[in-house]
């Protein structure tokens, strides 16, 4: 029942399926300032929208980073942690030690960073993630963020000898691109969505993993007679939902289907096949296999319920594991 997201191939800038995917994707992005061109929105460490002058390029500096100037890093508080982040800031702090780095993390990104985009004082760098990130299409037109080519052509920090692009992953490059050559983001990890299940309430059940749609619903029949529901999912962020509904779609009606969808054909909504994954997720509600007051959870406790065994499935990304760890029995 879990699915892996879709590859984007081909590079002729953004489709709908591309904001699909990157809807939960975790994307880094740089927004203009001291070493990475563009004066369109600036910062300079400080919060005050001036702009710090670049440093002097050499082996060790190949973007040239000014060396004394601060910088800030506003991190989505989410399921990956903090730790790595933190690693990174410790590091560059050591290469630069002239330089202070200003590091947060919140899970409410646009209404944190918006207000600071909107006056010219956005943070150097941000993890643009979660329920509230921001529209990267409308900071892309709007200019607002750093073209990162720079630094995908620089030399990686694990081997001077491979470009950063060269040790990226096929289609990193392409999903950072608006219609055209410049590179606004950078996705730096690969999450698997699907449907979720718990294997300890299901033997709690006597129950097998199902493996058609049919039998999943014999299993929720099952969890449901134990007072135990089949269903859950973070009501308040409906958005993923799509994790498991959209591969369904496309199991049921093909590429073809997906690609109308994309490309906003007309009644691409009304195909049978979408039709029939609607009905068969209504399905889940009209039979009672939801958790009662999911439409009102978050993604944490939806998960929460989910790993104490109140529910069987729920649609998420693989990051349910470490969101979930202080709760799993």
């Amino acid at each position: 029942m879990g699915s892996t997201s879709a590859e984007n191939t081909g590079n002729a800038g953004v489709g709908r399926r591309d904001l699909i995917k990157r809807s939960a994707a975790l994307g880094l992005i740089s927004v203009p300032t001291m070493s990475f061109l563009s004066a369109c929105a600036s910062s300079g460490g400080g919060g005050n929208g001036s702009k710090a002058k670049a440093g002097k390029k050499t082996a060790k500096n190949p973007l040239g980073v000014n060396d004394t100037a601060g910088m800030e890093f506003v991190l989505f508080d989410g399921g990956f942690g903090k730790e790595y982040a933190q690693d990174a800031v410790k590091i560059y702090e050591k290469n630069f030690p002239k330089a202070k780095v200003k590091f947060s993390a919140t899970q409410k990104i646009q209404s944190t960073l918006q207000p600071r985009f909107n006056q010219g004082t956005p943070p150097d760098l941000i993890d643009n993630s979660g329920a509230e990130q921001m529209d990267m299409g409308v900071l892309v037109g709007k200019n607002q963020l750093a073209d990162l080519t720079p630094l995908l052509d620089a030399p990686s920090y694990d081997d001077p000898n491979k470009k950063v692009r060269d040790t990226l992953r096929p289609g990193i490059v392409e999903m950072g691109q608006f219609d055209g050559n410049p590179v606004w983001i950078m996705y730096y990890a690969y999450t698997v969505y699907g449907v979720w299940y718990s294997q300890k309430a299901l033997d709690s059940l006597d129950a097998q993993y199902p493996k058609t749609w049919d039998e999943m619903l014999a299993v929720c029949e099952k969890a449901k007679k134990k007072g135990m529901a089949g269903w859950t999912y973070a009501g308040k962020y409906p958005y993923y939902i799509p994790f498991s509904l959209y591969p369904m779609i496309g199991k049921v009606g093909g590429r073809e289907v997906l690609d109308a969808i994309d490309n906003l054909e007309p009644n691409a909504w009304k195909h049978p096949a979408v039709k029939a994954c609607f009905d068969a997720y209504y399905e889940l509600y009209k039979k009672g296999y939801i958790l009662q007051g999911t439409p009102g959870l978050d993604h944490i406790q939806s998960q929460t319920a989910w790993a104490k065994g109140k529910a069987l499935f729920i649609p998420n990304g693989s990051w349910v594991e470490n969101e979930s760890a202080n709760v799993i029995p």
